[in-house]
């Protein structure tokens, strides 16, 4: 498709993939109808055939109805090919996308020379709880969908960035969230049957560290144990190999890290070389909660409190900067700035104040408010809180005197 070079427009586009669940659509349609100037909806197989292409209709969508493919990139970059607005806004079956003001983000994305935009995603279980997810995308800047089996832009998004000449590719808006309506968990027949896609991708390219990644999580959400060890002991083997991964694949590997992290703390064996080894790595790459988190439990075992700490440091800056969209607040932020003050309050009460003010100094940074943090650290470790506003209300004391 020829798309028109230049600046962008404010026309956007929905796109959405229907599989076997359909009962939100009219939600999803609605919640974006004073925004959307294009719908296409893409059928692939499960949507209900008949019913979802009228209803397609009456909302004047382009509906294309094709056979079920294990790849859900492919699914998307259909829809993305049929999109003439100049951009195109991606949404699941399950989620709603709440706005109040329609021609705020149409004025937004017409005044930004960016080539992505990460909106706030909420589940609907979590409602305080958010993270962000890449979703609004321009269509003339040669973007498609990444990564069989779970999507992402992340390397179109970094090789259009430079293709573009770009010092930034994407910018935060906050003007819209999408929010997730809730999706029952996954039968046992599709993690299977994503068992046996995975797998023969790897059978293809055995040097895929996300595809080992990916096959860990879903045999450990089948509870096949050995399954999943296996497989991550054949990614972090790719990793050792090919030093360049954790630059190129930084999602998988902190994943691979942290299951291989969980795999140490549930034995309680610790050999030096391997936990050196998964430091090294550590400060090689962007690593994230997922990942800091159990290896600081890990150089708190054995001694080095300090470079746990400083891990936590690191994840949370990365959290803000790098476009943690694939994590939640929790787990990118609370729980390692948690896991720091554990361990910075064993030591001198200056050195826990000292850690509180450098939190909120990253806060101050990146416009977020102290609050959450702290009511977080109240529900996990009630005496850890008592200590923190104990030191809080005698050093803000001293100053006001």
């Amino acid at each position: 498709m020829n798309r028109s070079e230049g600046s962008p427009t404010g026309a956007i586009a929905l796109c959405i993939v229907l599989h076997n669940r359909s009962s939100n659509l009219v939600n999803a349609l609605d919640s974006v109808n004073k925004l959307a100037q294009e719908i296409v909806i893409v059928d692939a197989g499960g949507g209900g055939g008949q019913p979802v292409k009228h209803l397609a209709s009456e909302y004047d969508a382009v509906y294309l109805q094709v056979p079920a493919d294990p790849d859900e990139s492919a699914l998307l970059n259909i829809a993305l090919d049929q999109v003439q607005s100049a951009w195109a806004l991606f949404l699941n079956q399950q989620e709603v996308l709440r706005i109040n003001d329609p021609r705020a983000i149409l004025d937004y994305v017409s005044n930004t020379q960016s080539i992505a935009l990460d909106i706030p995603v909420v589940r609907f279980d979590e409602p305080g709880n958010h993270f962000l997810d890449t979703r609004l995308m321009r269509t003339d800047a040669g973007l498609q969908w990444d990564h069989a089996i779970y999507p992402s832009l992340t390397a179109s998004i970094e090789a259009a960035r430079d293709r573009c000449g770009l010092d930034e590719a994407t910018d935060v808006m906050t003007l819209g969230a999408i929010v997730s309506l809730g999706e029952p968990e996954p039968e046992e027949w599709e993690l299977r049957d994503a068992i046996v896609r995975l797998e023969r991708e790897l059978d293809r390219n055995p040097q895929s560290t996300r595809y080992w990644y990916y096959l860990a999580e879903t045999a450990r959400q089948l509870q096949e144990w050995d399954r999943a060890h296996s497989a991550v002991e054949e990614g972090l083997n790719v990793v050792s190999r090919l030093p360049e991964i954790p630059q190129q694949e930084p999602d998988a590997v902190n994943g691979l890290m942290g299951m291989f992290c969980d795999t140490l703390l549930a034995g309680q064996d610790y050999p030096e070389k391997t936990v050196e080894s998964l430091f090294t790595i550590y400060c090689k790459m962007e690593g994230n909660g997922r990942f800091s988190v159990p290896l600081g439990r890990i150089l708190r075992e054995v001694g080095r409190s300090e470079d746990a700490i400083t891990l936590q440091y690191h994840a949370v800056e990365h959290f803000f900067q790098n476009r943690r969209y694939f994590l939640a607040q929790e787990e990118g932020f609370y729980k390692p700035i948690l896991l720091a003050w554990e361990i910075t309050a064993d030591q001198l009460e200056e050195a826990l104040l000292r850690s509180v003010v450098h939190i909120q100094a990253i806060l101050n940074r990146n416009r977020q408010e102290m609050r959450p943090l702290l009511e977080y650290v109240h529900h996990q470790r009630p005496q850890l809180f008592l200590t923190i506003q104990k030191i809080l209300r005698e050093n803000l004391g001293s100053m006001e005197k």
